[in-house]
Formats: structure tokens, C-alpha cells, sequence
């Protein structure tokens, strides 16, 4: 199944979601996004699953890297950050959080992705733990 997620900036903070203990990868935090739909454009999917899961509002600034079927954006609140409302039956609490302290937070969904996305964002991500190998994306923008 193809995925696509956000990448939101503001304030210098990047926003992460934890996800709800009944869905798949229960706990992790990880940005806002989900699956596609069937023929849905990955763009679409992302601007979509965000508002779903966070009811914030996003315009797409630029296509970041494909890994695999996983398409990740960087992208801008059309609003304030203090419209936020989880969506409970699929994420639990969420951070905005600075890039490099981002392993403070917990256990990262993908976090062989997270890295190079942050840097691909033009952000300092954390250092990269002791034993793990970043992913390698399929595509680059």
C-alpha cells in the first residue's frame, strides 16, 4: 500500500503524532499521514490524511523523497497550530517538536526515513543513534 505524510514546519518546529495503541505501529509517533486511496494522487492523500487525523489545514511547499510506495512532503499551516484536534481513534497526543531533539519523544515510526526527511527539509535532524542505517530514498526532489 502507497503512503504519504506531512512534514509540518512552524515556529522552527516540525509537528508528530502518536498514533493510537489500536492501529498498526500503536504508540510510535511519527508525522501526520496514512495510506491512499485507490488511484489518489499522493498530494492529495497528504493535505487529506492530515486534516483527518489533526483537522489542521495544510498547503503542500514541495515534494520531499519517495521511499519505497511512502511519499513525503514539506508542508505549511494554512492556519494557527492551535487549531489542532486529534482525531482519538487514531492518534493519542502530539508534539511540536525541534528537529534534533526529536528522539526525546519516544519511538519513531521509520525512523531510517525520518532522519534523511529532516535533513532533506533543510532541518538539523538528531544524530543518527549508534547502530542505525538511514534509508536511502527511491526518489528525491
Amino acid at each position: 500500500m502507497s503512503s504519504a505524510w506531512a512534514l509540518i514546519e512552524d515556529r522552527d518546529q516540525i509537528l508528530f503524532i502518536r498514533r493510537a495503541f489500536g492501529v498498526g505501529r500503536g504508540g510510535q509517533w511519527c508525522p501526520p499521514g496514512g495510506t491512499m486511496w485507490h488511484n489518489e494522487w499522493p498530494e492529495v492523500a497528504c493535505v487529506r490524511e492530515t486534516f483527518e487525523e489533526t483537522g489542521l489545514r495544510v498547503t503542500i511547499e514541495r515534494p520531499l523523497a519517495v521511499f519505497e510506495t511512502a511519499h513525503y512532503f514539506l508542508c505549511r499551516l494554512n492556519g494557527s497550530r492551535e487549531d489542532l484536534r486529534l482525531r482519538e481513534n487514531e492518534c493519542i497526543d502530539y508534539e511540536w517538536i525541534t528537529p534534533s531533539d526529536l528522539l526525546q519523544i519516544g519511538t519513531i515510526m521509520d525512523l531510517r526515513r525520518i532522519i534523511p526527511i529532516l535533513e532533506l527539509g533543510g532541518f538539523e535532524g538528531p544524530k543518527v543513534p549508534n547502530g542505525l542505517v538511514t534509508a536511502i530514498p527511491k526518489k528525491v526532489f
